[in-house]
């Protein structure tokens, strides 16, 4: 993944170079009944974060060497800064699918979530206590969140038709962990936050067009947008011996967000399948609240290309294609830019707008981490998959 966005003040383009980074998954499913069918799996819902390497002029300011802002001052003299952000979350889930009709499918699971957040940033932690400097801050927060369910159903309305409706429950992670900070040098803080994942819903529809070609077709909402459910801001409280010393309000504003997926797959022989597919997506980002981290605003594309093999057992020739391989490789891209933010303050998404203290400028030295700055916002990312089914 290559990201970019305005790291350096207002208009800036800065590029974070290609990271690396590996998203294992699992999965397993057996027949308990003849209708029934149970199944398990891990696997990454969702993630985001990248790396600036050797930043001098963070958010545009010149520093001293305690860290307080010099206006007016040359920021090229500032010491070199390293930023790292890793966000993910996962789920564990098992589920059941009940062949009630000959073409009719239920099916429940239950998940997990769980989810892991680092970051070692230089940043103007001075904003969380009212005024402007800068040091380093490094956070370490994981979690496992409370079990929730997942509900599908599946009906073959043609012998060449396929239609089935996913509704997912929403959920929440409490996260904790300790937070280091130069203002503080002597002192791990303990640290807890929430995460929430929203509900969402998928339509999906599959055509068996042919007996070698197959199109499929799948839109998805996801609701990040709710205000008790949805990822309007994060609020991290620090504290030592239970004494609370700062409660910072991370602001997201996400949105509601929606994916089109289309893709189709031909079988050649029965040895060999090739499959492509495209996928158009809108940002949960909002443009107020874009960070230098997350997913930039916008629409998002996806392009893929794969190939299937198969290979059947001679000892056990009435299982058709016993082992499968699985190559693919992706190319997904999601680019913005931003004009000049509005010069009022604005409502932190989430909070109450009766307290002037929940309202802030944006892409200014009231935010401990900056947003809505102007500039490309822009992320590359390259994706490479290799999976293996085996049937018994």
């Amino acid at each position: 993944m290559n990201q970019t966005a305005p790291v350096q003040g207002a208009g800036t383009s800065l590029s974070s170079g290609i990271g690396y980074g590996p998203l294992p998954s699992g999965f397993i499913a057996g027949r308990i009944a003849p209708r029934v069918v149970f199944s398990g799996g891990i696997y990454i819902e969702t993630g985001y974060g990248s790396s600036f390497s050797n930043v001098t002029c963070l958010d545009g300011v010149a520093v001293d060497t305690d860290g307080n802002i010099i206006p007016g001052g040359d920021c090229t003299n500032n010491e070199p800064q390293d930023l790292n952000v890793t966000f993910f979350v996962g789920e564990f889930a098992s589920g059941f699918s009940f062949k009630a009709h000959e073409k009719f499918w239920l099916g429940v699971a239950l998940r997990l979530p769980f989810s892991k957040q680092v970051a070692d940033l230089y940043q103007n932690v001075g904003a969380a206590l009212g005024g402007a400097q800068y040091g380093r801050v490094k956070n370490d927060l994981g979690g496992v969140g409370h079990p929730t369910f997942r509900f599908g159903f599946q009906i073959k309305a043609h012998e060449k038709l396929d239609i089935g409706l996913m509704y997912r429950m929403a959920g929440k992670i409490k996260l904790t962990g300790t937070t280091e900070t130069e203002i503080l040098p002597d002192l791990t803080l303990q640290s807890e936050a929430d995460w929430f994942i929203p509900h969402a819903f998928a339509l999906g529809i599959s055509s068996q067009i042919t007996a070698k070609t197959l199109l499929a077709f799948d839109f998805r909402m996801q609701f990040h947008g709710a205000d008790k459910s949805g990822n309007q801001n994060q609020t991290v409280v620090a504290s030592n011996d239970g004494v609370v010393l700062s409660t910072i309000v991370v602001p997201f504003g996400w949105e509601n967000t929606w994916s089109v997926k289309l893709g189709v797959e031909h079988r050649f022989i029965d040895l060999f399948a090739i499959r492509g597919g495209a996928n158009i997506a809108e940002s949960a980002t909002s443009a107020l609240w874009a960070q230098y981290f997350t997913p930039p605003p916008g629409l998002s594309g996806n392009i893929t290309l794969g190939f299937g093999f198969y290979w059947n057992d001679r000892n056990n020739p009435e299982i058709k294609d016993k082992y499968m391989l699985d190559l693919a490789g992706a190319f997904a891209f999601t680019t913005g830019t931003l004009g000049d933010p509005p010069t009022e303050p604005q409502q932190i998404p989430g909070t109450d707008p009766s307290d002037p203290n929940n309202f802030v400028t944006v892409c200014s030295a009231e935010q401990v981490v900056r947003t809505g700055c102007p500039g490309d916002y822009k992320v590359f990312t390259y994706w490479a998959s290799v999976s293996f089914t085996l049937q018994y």
